[in-house]
């Protein structure tokens, strides 16, 4: 049977658009009808895109491209992009023999190789005018097909120039290959140790990467790969976290997914044990980012809880960085288990040991580009192709599949200048939701947890190029451990400080990197050139000379502090000579990204001269902080005492030359007046 309508379709899942090359579709001769497009869209349920944005023709065949039973159904599209009208015509559908292996898919689907001679269907058309589309549905018999991937070709010799689509058609016997598949819960890289409230607002928002990541694994046996310092950097805003970041954890927390955690921020475990170490390096505390919270919800095991785990920790380093000596100190005791590419394998295929997971990076790595990819019938096609390749590898072990990681390996600047995180979505929502459909959603896979990912048995691992550039910088934080810790001593939380180095460290060491050298590079040197920094972030300023010239006064000091956490600190000032008294034990916090005044009282003693005060900062525990400062202070004790006496010799010398002067002024006007009597007396008798 056949029928057609106008381009009302029923929505196609991933795995439906995966077997799509460019298809064609089957239809009873004369039965399509055209519709005129309507403006394009964006999904299936709504109105269709316009004829010229779509190929001529477009194929998809059975359930996501699997056919179980004995008839497949072919569901055709047919467009005109044209100016002019297409005649009455007819489509030819063939197949090929069954193809074997996964290039002769490639092969096949990138039009480079392949055969489809044997007709199996022939529909005839009527005419589609300029503009128009539509969609036509038919079933052929695959009864007498063993179960293979077959090769089809549909041909449409309407247009002027005829146009075909190639597909392929899994033929499953009504058999289900088993697919375990590995998908990271991962973010972009970073420079801080946990994501902001704005850049998870961003991540976790509608079109955000947390987003489509948890949307594609939904409903779906995914096996789950989570940086716990995600759900940290959430849990430790509390109130203040985004909405939607908390709805986004709580989503996480819900789902019956299995899931083992990541290192702290993705950091890469082959880097440090390739450095030294024993054992990757945690995350022991985050002081540093839980200001918010309080209790033993800031414990480290509450912030880091990504739910349920595997009993045993798994391990997924960078792609080339292990070799079996690392790979043995990973997995060494506590039946410890490594991810690796079969690319990174002595015979480069994919197993399953006692201890690695050598997981198919082709395909997986296939799969995830056909997710990044824009165009829904060019993102149809690729998946087709890895669809039938799952199929084609599957054996008695599951094929093991491993998106690799999609946050952005860059970092990006804001609109003031500053480098921020690149918080955008390499992949579309849809992209990674068809990937994942077209490996575990089809008819033709059964999917398998982690527990069921076991085997036996070493696999040797290929020699790797040593990454002298990240080990250096493994030895370097590791030097500079006891001078964070030495000057962290100062702080009334010495965790605030650790806490923060530490993760900004782990963060530096985030697998997403390893895709970025140039940028990592950067990044090393300025946290190396920070961590530096902060060792000599608290210290007292070098002083001025000064000279003493009273018995008692208040001696300003200046304490820089460097770090965003105020430090409690306390001055200890020793003056070599006794004529000299100072305050020895002074307690002062200083203020953080500020330089802290403190006046210590100062008395000198009998003498005078030149001493020199010896100041030194020590923390609560005593350690010394900063180097010791010298301020030389010049004694003039007694100039005060011989000043006031001078002076009031001066004022007593001006007082009595003043009575002197008012005595003398006083008989001299005395005298005057008795002349002056006596002149008067003298002229009064004379008359």
């Amino acid at each position: 049977m056949n029928d057609s309508t106008s381009w009302t379709r029923r929505p196609l899942t991933l795995g439906a658009a995966l077997v799509v090359g460019c298809g064609l579709a089957l239809a009873a001769p004369g039965a399509a009808t055209a519709a005129t497009l309507p403006a394009s869209v964006a999904s299936a349920d709504e109105a269709p895109p316009e004829a010229a944005a779509l190929p001529p023709v477009t194929l998809r065949i059975g359930d996501q491209g699997v056919v179980s039973g004995d008839e497949a159904a072919l569901d055709i599209g047919l467009a005109n992009p044209d100016d002019a009208a297409y005649d009455a015509a007819e489509i030819v559908v063939r197949r090929g023999d069954a193809l074997t292996n996964a290039a002769a898919v490639e092969a096949w689907m990138s039009g480079a190789g392949g055969d489809a001679s044997e007709e199996i269907a022939t529909i005839e058309t009527d005419e589609l005018g300029a503009g128009e589309a539509t969609n036509l549905s038919e079933s052929v018999d695959v009864s007498d097909l063993d179960p293979g991937v077959y090769p089809v070709l549909a041909t449409y010799s309407g247009p002027e120039i005829p146009a075909g689509a190639r597909a392929v058609m899994i033929v499953s016997g009504g058999s289900a290959q088993q697919v375990a598949l590995v998908v990271p819960i991962t973010g972009p890289v970073a420079t801080t140790g946990v994501y902001s409230a704005e850049v998870l607002a961003t991540l976790t928002g509608e079109s955000g990467l947390l987003t489509a990541e948890l949307d594609a694994v939904e409903g779906t046996s995914a096996i789950l790969a989570v940086d716990p310092a995600i759900p940290a950097a959430i849990r430790a805003l509390g109130d203040d976290a985004p909405p939607q970041a908390s709805a986004w954890l709580a989503r996480l927390m819900a789902l019956p997914n299995d899931r083992f955690a990541l290192q702290f921020a993705d950091a890469d475990a082959a880097t440090q044990v390739a450095a030294g170490l024993d054992a990757p390096l945690a995350a022991d505390h985050l002081s540093a980012y839980t200001t918010a919270i309080e209790g033993d919800a800031a414990g480290i095991d509450a912030l880091t809880d990504i739910g349920e785990t595997a009993s045993a920790p798994v391990y997924w380093p960078a792609s080339g960085s292990l070799n079996d000596e690392l790979a043995a100190a990973l997995t060494s005791g506590d039946g410890a288990r490594v991810l690796v590419p079969a690319s990174d394998t002595a015979d480069g295929e994919p197993a399953l040991g006692e201890s690695t997971i050598a997981y198919d990076d082709a395909l997986s790595d296939r799969l995830l580009a056909a997710a990044a990819l824009a165009d829904p019938a060019e993102r149809d096609r690729a998946l087709s192709a890895a669809t039938a390749e799952i199929w084609l590898a599957a054996d008695d072990e599951p094929v093991v599949l491993a998106l690799d990681r999609m946050g952005s390996d860059t970092l990006t600047t804001d609109q003031a200048g500053s480098v921020v995180v690149d918080a955008e979505a390499d992949v579309t929502a849809d992209g990674l939701d068809a990937a994942v459909g077209a490996a575990l959603g089809t008819p033709a896979s059964t999917p398998r947890t982690l527990s069921a990912l076991a085997g036996s048995g070493s696999i040797p691992l290929t020699e790797y190029e040593v990454d002298e550039a990240r080990i250096a910088a493994v030895a370097g934080y590791l030097a500079d451990v006891p001078g964070l810790q030495h000057i962290a001593t100062a702080l009334e939380d010495p965790s605030l400080l650790t806490s923060q180095t530490r993760a900004e460290f782990l963060r530096l060491l985030a697998v997403s990197w390893s895709t970025n050298p140039d940028g990592w590079q950067e990044a090393a040197e300025t946290l190396d050139a920070l961590n530096t920094d902060r060792q000599q972030a608290i210290d007292i300023q070098q002083p001025s000379p000064v000279q003493l010239l009273s018995p008692e006064a208040p001696m300003p000091v200046w304490i820089r502090n460097d770090l965003p956490y105020p430090a409690n600190v306390v001055i200890v000032a020793e003056p070599d000579d006794p004529r000299l008294s100072i305050e020895e034990r002074t307690v002062v916090v200083a203020q953080p990204d500020s330089t802290t005044r403190v006046t210590i009282p100062i008395e000198a003693r009998v003498g005078s001269g030149d001493v020199t005060v010896h100041y030194r900062l020590e923390a609560a525990t005593g350690e010394v902080i900063g180097p010791e400062r010298d301020m030389p202070v010049t004694v003039r004790a007694d100039w005060e005492r011989i000043g006031i006496t001078a002076f009031g010799v001066l004022i007593a010398g001006l007082l009595g030359t003043g009575v002197v002067r008012q005595v003398r002024r006083r008989r001299r006007l005395r005298s005057e007046a008795a002349d002056n009597n006596s002149d008067s007396g003298i002229q009064e008798a004379g008359e």
